[in-house]
């Protein structure tokens, strides 16, 4: 019981976003547009059925409007054989199975109907129906129909003579199914012969470890420890490049070493490991976690792995340590990720909130990144050039070029040095420059003499730039 819960839990956050129906959200909509988005969304699943071809587009719509959202959990009966049913079925999402008697007859997905016998016959229904996923499926009961019709004084001639046709063709199949399961279980018959009953056809789930499951204690972790480490590579990458100290020996760190290996464990287990949820069912099959991979991520997961072989590298080549900056592009993944962990864990992060997170530290990403760049071309680039933007740069006061400046051109060199100044005074400069760039504040012309009054600016500018994104 404690897992369905969870199951379903899982699925209503996955699919709906927390919503127990299509409606919950749809009716909080003023009146025109929740006519707009239901007409949009529901009348595709009327004109897949065969009867409405006779009614116009406005009847269409105007049964659209009738549709009532239900959702079920795997297993669950949606009708059953012997009821009198008063209203037929559309399925937006989800498998379910068509049995009487313990005999699967047919299994139908996404888009089908079913239950159409309750709307023009008096008699009960002949089949049952089970979900054998979760499915979101729409109900049409059998008065509003008929009053939608009477209303628009429609007749149902034709309608009655389709369904009579598609009734007696779904009957003889049926009988048809049964007749050749009858025949599949006696003795010396070709059925008999060509099917096995014990063949182990049947789906088999690939057992796995529970803390391999989704929106286990372990896939959280992991899952936050990824977008830890993701978020390290971001920042320190390019910072060690353009601000590392000019006498510097290039080395590999034991620590990104361990990381590279870290990732690339984590990219076997996400390809054959970590089981996924897929129509509220947890799919534990290795093929379909490969494929779900390949299509999400293992590309860039691939590329950015090559970091690791840094180590074997020429120093004076560009750094290959930059690959693992590919990383960055899967940060919204596991953001995602980190919200479903805490929707199941009774924390619920509002869309706009996280939103805003994101947009926040794509923007301090951001301006790192070009304070990196703008350093690094300053560093790398225009080694030999007199007036640069840091040679030019001089808060301390002086002329471009002299020891006042972020850098100090030497005439018999004829080039300037890194930084005439701790590194993180020039770290500070860039981010600056960057920060008023990308704002367009306007402010660069500005000098701050002192540590304290650089980083009190870029904590203002941070601050009043996150409040106008907050007030859009």
């Amino acid at each position: 019981m404690h897992a369905r819960v969870d199951d379903f839990t899982r699925y209503l956050w996955s699919a709906h976003g927390g919503n127990l129906s299509e409606d919950d959200f749809v009716l909080r909509l003023p009146y025109t547009l929740q006519t707009e988005v239901i007409t949009q969304t529901r009348t595709r699943l009327l004109m897949n059925c065969p009867f409405f071809d006779y009614c116009t587009s406005d009847v269409v719509k105007a049964l659209a409007l009738c549709l009532k959202p239900s959702l079920f959990s795997p297993g669950e009966i949606i009708c059953a054989a012997g009821d009198f049913g008063q209203s037929m079925f559309f399925l937006e999402q989800g498998k379910v199975q068509v049995f009487s008697d313990s005999k699967v007859l047919a299994t139908l997905g996404s888009g089908s109907f079913f239950g159409e016998t309750a709307l023009f016959l008096k008699q009960s229904r002949s089949s049952s129906v089970c979900a054998s996923s979760f499915c979101d499926i729409f109900e049409l009961g059998k008065i509003d129909l008929f009053n939608e019709f009477r209303r628009r004084d429609i007749d149902c001639s034709e309608m009655l003579k389709l369904f009579a046709k598609i009734h007696d063709k779904n009957s003889r199949r049926n009988k048809a199914v049964h007749d050749n399961l009858r025949e599949s279980r006696k003795d010396n018959t070709k059925l008999y012969k060509m099917i096995d009953s014990s063949d182990g056809t049947e789906e088999k789930t690939r057992a796995v470890l529970s803390i391999f499951m989704p929106g286990s204690n372990f896939r959280f972790c992991f899952d936050v420890i990824c977008t830890a480490l993701i978020l390290y590579f971001s920042v320190a990458v390019l910072f060690r490049l353009a601000f590392r100290p000019e006498d510097a020996v290039h080395h590999v760190s034991k620590f990104d070493t361990a990381v590279d290996l870290f990732f690339i464990i984590d990219m076997y287990l996400r390809a054959t490991q970590f089981p996924f949820t897929k129509d509220g069912s947890v799919c534990t099959d290795k093929k379909a976690m490969l494929e779900r991979y390949i299509k999400s991520g293992i590309v860039i997961d691939g590329l950015a792995c090559l970091a690791i072989f840094e180590a074997v590298a020429s120093p004076d080549s560009i750094p290959i340590r930059l690959l693992s900056l590919l990383r960055a592009f899967r940060i919204p993944h596991f953001i995602k990720k980190i919200n479903d962990h805490l929707a199941l864990r009774g924390i619920r992060i509002s869309l706009a909130t996280s939103m805003l997170s994101k947009i926040i530290l794509f923007y301090a990403l951001t301006n790192h990144w070009v304070a990196c760049v703008w350093f690094i071309i300053h560093r790398y680039m225009e080694r030999d050039v007199k007036f640069t933007w840091a040679t030019s740069d001089c808060p301390w006061d002086g002329d471009p070029g002299s020891d006042g400046c972020l850098a100090k051109w030497d005439e018999t060199l004829g080039e300037h040095n890194v930084c005439n100044h701790p590194m993180i005074d020039c770290y500070l400069r860039a981010l600056h420059f960057s920060l008023t760039t990308l704002s367009t504040v306007g402010v660069s012309v500005v000098s701050f003499s002192t540590v304290v009054r650089k980083t009190s600016h870029l904590s203002t500018h941070s601050s009043t730039y996150s409040m106008v994104i907050y007030r859009q």
